[in-house]
């Protein structure tokens, strides 16, 4: 009902070596629009994957692959001033995203002990982005605009050494130059002329190196240890990251873990980029430095039999040098898509993640399958007050139930018909309280931010189901399915809004329900 699949892969002639696949997908959620929230309903996109593959005798083996997509959404303006309920009501945009990527591959053996495998490729991505809003003579004007152009090229290469029957090597580096074309401008106030917040262009580079090797030190018990480095040429920060890992066979169908590892990330490159709007200071956090964190995990992993498998994990990550702002609450590890963040950051926040996660599968048999999962945890951080909060994402527990259960049918039970569902049980996210007389002087939602995600919504039960009857011939195959998302009617909590009309702060879910038939054939 939403749209159009189609596929193929093979052979490029019979009986040969080279290959190829693709698939095209188009999609629309305009016909199941009455279950959408409005701002849903305009929703559409298209993308299209393919690769190629290319086996030689000689010259090893080469591939070559790309995929594409175009995205669009939007609302409209209300211009009946009996729907002002919300601010948001007289506004409108336009949203288009695009992303193109293309790669060569090519994998060649020096010996039968060692291979060196190098990609190359490219990506270009971008959204374009425009916000009107009604002005106090409910004239239509600019409230913001995004025109971003990322251009990445990647150049990527390792050689994988069998040393000896017990040892084994990965070392490779990886080059990312990272371009930008960047102009995002803001109106501060209602009807105000749009505000440069980033306008910039360039291209900077992310270079990696690493070496992992993996070492069978004793019977049952094998080793991972290497180590990791990163620079960013804009700024020039660089990090090293050492890793090391062990595995032990406790019984046949048994074994446990324990492993360390240091990692770092970036941030959104226009967060480098960006203007401090009551100053005019340009580029304020350019000198980021990397977010990092020490993980350490010990496993247990139990085959209870071939059909029945159990593992469990304990983690504790210790995040540091997170961006925050100084002598605020705020942590980018809460932040959402705020493309128009424009505040000074620091590298002095700090962040811990622990917990444990366990699952239980039963594989495919004798016509049904099903799997077990639960994670409990506690997640915080400290933000520039250096006062321990919740994080917005600290739900503190999740349960998952998957079943599925499958019928032959037909004179040779060669049809098959099936029934899926899943359940999932999960704490509510964080959210700050909301200061009702500060909102109400700014007509706006405005929190108190001394008590940063204090406050938790309501935990959330969701069901999904999926039925399908599957006709198997000759030469061709027929699937006729039905799926419902969130039968169980679970609303989704989209944020606060200052209600215009009661003079009160509202909490805004919205109830996301999705029917989908579909018809699929193969041949």
């Amino acid at each position: 009902l939403i749209g159009l699949d189609a596929s193929s892969e093979g052979p490029f002639k019979k009986g040969g070596q080279s290959s190829y696949l693709f698939n095209y997908r188009y999609a629309t959620l305009s016909l199941i629009g009455p279950f959408l929230p409005e701002n849903a309903r305009g929703v559409k996109y298209q993308d299209l994957s393919f690769k190629l593959n290319f086996p030689t005798k000689k010259a090893g083996t080469f591939s070559v692959w790309g995929i594409g997509l175009l995205d669009g959404s939007g609302s409209k303006i209300k211009y009946d001033s009996s729907e002002w309920t919300y601010a948001s009501a007289k506004e409108g945009s336009t949203i288009k995203q695009y992303m193109g990527a293309a790669g060569l591959s090519h994998k060649y053996f020096i010996n039968p002990t060692t291979y060196i495998k190098t990609i190359l490729a490219a990506t270009l991505s971008g959204i374009d982005l425009s916000t009107n809003q009604l002005n106090s003579s409910a004239v239509a004007v600019p409230k913001n605009k995004i025109f971003l152009i990322n251009k990445d090229y990647t150049l990527t290469s390792f050689i994988n050494k069998k040393v000896s029957s017990k040892h084994a090597n990965r070392t490779g580096v990886s080059v990312r130059g990272m371009g930008y074309d960047m102009d995002l401008e803001q109106s501060l106030l209602p009807g105000t002329p749009l505000q440069p917040v980033i306008k910039t262009s360039g291209i900077s580079a992310l270079i990696t190196t690493y070496s992992n090797s993996s070492i069978d030190i004793a019977d049952g018990l094998k080793m991972n240890i290497g180590i990791n480095t990163q620079w960013f040429t804009l700024n020039k920060h660089y990090t090293v990251e050492p890793r090391l890992g062990f595995k032990k066979l406790i019984a046949a169908n048994q074994s446990i873990a324990l492993a360390y590892g240091l990692h770092s990330r970036l941030e959104r490159l226009n967060y480098y980029f960006n203007k401090d709007l009551a100053t005019g200071q340009e580029n304020i956090n350019k000198n980021l430095d990397f977010s990092k964190a020490h993980h350490l995990v010990a496993g247990y992993d139990w085959n209870i039999s071939e059909l029945l498998h159990f593992k469990t994990e304990i983690y504790y990550q210790q995040l540091f040098n997170i961006p925050v702002i100084a002598d605020s609450s705020f942590s980018i590890l809460n932040m959402q898509n705020d493309w128009f963040f424009a505040q000074k950051l620091q590298n002095t926040g700090l962040g811990r993640n622990y917990g444990i996660d366990l699952t239980l599968e039963k594989y495919l048999s004798r016509g049904y399958y099903y799997m077990v999962t639960a994670s409990l945890f506690n997640s915080e951080y400290t933000g520039g007050d250096r006062i321990w909060h919740s994080t917005r994402y600290n739900r503190n527990y999740l349960f998952n139930f998957l079943a599925g259960k499958e019928w032959r049918t037909g004179s040779n039970k060669q049809n098959a018909f099936s029934v899926n569902i899943r359940f999932s049980y999960q704490g509510g996210d964080h959210y700050s309280p909301v200061n009702e007389q500060a909102s109400a002087a700014a007509r706006e939602a405005i929190f108190d931010e001394t008590n940063a995600f204090r406050n938790q919504l309501p935990s959330s039960f969701i069901a999904h189901f999926t039925t399908s009857y599957k006709i198997n011939k000759k030469h061709i195959a027929q699937e006729f399915a039905f799926k419902m998302l969130n039968i169980t009617g679970q609303k989704d909590f989209s944020g606060f809004e200052y209600n215009l009309f009661t003079n009160h702060v509202d909490k805004r879910e919205d109830l996301i329900f999705v029917p989908n038939l579909s018809y699929r054939v193969e041949f």
